[in-house]
């Protein structure tokens, strides 16, 4: 099977973003699971991706560049004989793949679809400080060119499905990809985050994981800090587009911590002795952060509520567009709110945990991705 993405989870690959992760996640899965018969390649044509390799190896799995002439990028892309094509969401340079392999059944994983609705919100996006440039990272993808992908399928009766870890993202498939809605299957995340046996800190602590790029809004948890000197205040992540705060420096509050780019392990412990996860970003789609932090029994605050999740599980501070400073207010509430009730932060942590455990486990996962192989006709790959 060849996932397409355009980007890898790997530091040296370039941005470290959700879309790389589903990719790294699906790699391990599949290889640690030798009865599904799938052996997976990563494919990218992203000019940024690879280092100017054609070949290398990420989280012990090829990756394959194809950015060479186009002849040639046909000949090496049909050499690898696929029978499965897996589009972390859609891009526009993911047709190179989709048009060279014309009979080869496309599993789009719907992750962060953005409606025309949606764009317009991002694009609203701007620094805090008054005359700062625009941020960078918000431009407009125009996604529908995958009407077409599915319109040539369809004259030759190429399986092309739609599968999304957040149900809730079905009403956006039309705007986003302009394919009129059609059956959209479960494909859940994968969770294998696991909490640390140890209390949550004596100290209140509460932490940012993600990249600190302009959407996240990451200035917005700076000034969340001021207002509470006695919380401890992490950002997990690093910055892809300058954000204005992806370093500490003069002005900012010295309960405030920048960790970096954090291993497993470490972003365990971290998540494990917060007292909540803090999400300030203009737009997601179910954020694999927000998933890690309830697996960890920690609660979130958010401007954010992708199917109701962050209201069920935590606090929905409300969503508000530009550089968003009208939000500190709600956010400062919910997060009193969270730090001064012991018995709220433990029952939504462990609800939360539950959840997680039942629907994003890898077991869910496998039992998934075997009817979205049946539904492809490829069910001979999954050993059944």
């Amino acid at each position: 099977m060849g996932v397409v993405a355009n980007e890898f989870f790997d530091l040296r690959l370039g941005r470290m973003g959700g879309f790389g992760w589903a990719a790294r996640q699906v790699a391990r899965c599949l290889k640690e699971d030798p009865s599904l018969g799938v052996e997976v390649v990563f494919l990218t044509n992203a000019s940024d991706v690879g280092n100017g390799r054609h070949e290398t190896t990420v989280h012990e799995t090829r990756l394959v560049s194809f950015n060479r002439g186009r002849l040639d990028n046909l000949r090496r892309l049909r050499a690898e004989r696929l029978d499965l094509l897996l589009g972390i969401d859609y891009r526009p340079n993911y047709r190179f793949f989709y048009h060279a392999l014309p009979r080869t059944p496309i599993i789009t994983w719907v992750r962060a679809p953005r409606t025309p609705e949606d764009m317009a919100g991002v694009k609203s996006l701007c620094f805090p400080e008054p005359g700062a440039a625009p941020p960078g990272g918000v431009e407009p993808i125009d996604c529908t060119s995958l009407a077409r992908v599915v319109q040539l399928s369809r004259l030759v009766s190429r399986p092309v499905l739609f599968a999304t870890p957040a149900p809730h993202l079905a009403d956006k498939c039309e705007g986003a990809y302009g394919v009129k809605k059609s059956e959209l299957f479960f494909l859940p995340n994968i969770i294998d985050l696991h909490p640390v046996a140890e209390e949550k800190s004596a100290r209140p602590r509460v932490v940012f994981l993600g990249r600190l790029d302009p959407n996240k809004r990451p200035w917005l948890f700076v000034e969340l800090a001021r207002q509470f000197p006695h919380v401890e205040f992490l950002f997990l992540g690093q910055a892809h587009f300058e954000s204005g705060v992806a370093r500490g420096g003069e002005g900012t509050p010295p309960n405030v911590r920048f960790m970096g780019h954090v291993g497993e392990a470490e972003k365990a412990r971290a998540l494990s002795s917060a007292w909540a996860l803090v999400n300030t970003s203009l737009h997601e789609g179910l954020a694999v952060s927000f998933l890690e932090a309830l697996a960890c029994e920690t609660p979130i605050l958010s401007c954010q509520n992708p199917g109701g999740v962050v209201s069920r599980f935590g606090f929905h501070a409300g969503e508000f567009g530009g550089a968003g400073l009208e939000a500190v207010p709600r956010l400062a509430e919910g997060l009193r709110r969270l730090l001064d009730d012991g018995e709220l932060r433990l029952r939504l942590g462990r609800e939360g945990r539950s959840w997680v455990r039942e629907t994003h486990s890898r077991a869910r996962f496998v039992r998934a991705f075997r009817v979205l192989l049946r539904a492809a006709g490829r069910e001979k790959l999954s050993g059944s």
